[in-house]
């Protein structure tokens, strides 16, 4: 009867239906893609234009923060210190010095030393990974020595440029970087083996510290990230020196 068969449709056009949240979901899945694309586009050029030094004062601000989470850290790395060493009066006196570079709290000074000296990456990782870890004690001597020599010695750096490489690279700025610098003069080809080069090279990046291998010379170490060979590779343009 047609009574039935109306029936009949009318059910089967509702199962068919497709639920408006459904509808939605599919348009924004299609177009979505489509409107990054053109925003993406549109902000491609201005981009393009933002220099290296306002990409570096983005680093240093990042930096320059003190993460709550890792300041959580600090309680047990002062305990791990003092059990080990039997007192913190070193830790206390490098955490000084760099609190009076800042200008900053012993907190922030702390976290420095933290990661530099491999404390932060001892205390983030867990029990059984760390008998892995070597944190070392600072040397409150060594870091005072290591900063009068990047303001006295061949770099002349002034504070601002001395904080800046500490908050972008503790490790290679706080852990004698006067013998860091050897080890890079030595192993950098001899075009680069100057004062002046290595001075502009720190400007543009102050990693460069830590490029001490030189495969070219002594045959691949897999140190591809020290290497003045991957170095050069990076480098947009060499100097003719």
């Amino acid at each position: 009867p047609r009574t039935n068969l109306s029936s009949y449709q009318t059910y089967h056009w509702h199962e068919m239906m497709v639920p408006t949240s459904n509808i939605v979901g599919f348009v924004l899945f299609c177009f979505t893609p489509a409107l990054q694309q053109t925003v993406a586009f549109s902000t491609t050029n201005d981009v393009a234009q933002s220099t290296n030094s306002q990409l570096r004062n983005t680093v240093q601000l990042m930096a320059s923060s003190t993460p709550t989470a890792d300041a959580d850290l600090l309680p047990e790395i002062r305990d791990e210190i003092i059990e080990r060493e039997g007192q913190l009066e070193m830790w206390e006196e490098s955490t000084q010095i760099i609190s009076d570079l800042f200008g900053s709290s012993d907190e922030e000074a702390e976290l420095y030393l933290a990661d530099a000296f491999r404390w932060k990456a001892w205390a983030s990782a867990s029990d059984m990974m760390r008998k892995y870890q070597r944190p070392v004690l600072p040397d409150a001597g060594k870091i005072q020595e290591g900063l009068n020599w990047l303001k006295e010695g061949p770099l002349e750096m002034n504070d601002d440029q001395i904080r800046s490489c500490i908050q972008q690279y503790p490790g290679i700025y706080l852990r004698e970087p006067n013998a860091m610098y050897r080890k890079v003069m030595g192993s950098a080809p001899r075009k680069y083996r100057d004062d002046t080069v290595l001075k502009q090279f720190i400007e543009d990046d102050p990693n460069i510290l830590q490029v001490t291998f030189n495969c070219g010379d002594e045959g691949c170490q897999s140190e591809c990230g020290s290497c003045w060979v991957a170095y050069e590779n990076r480098l947009p343009s060499i100097p003719d020196f």
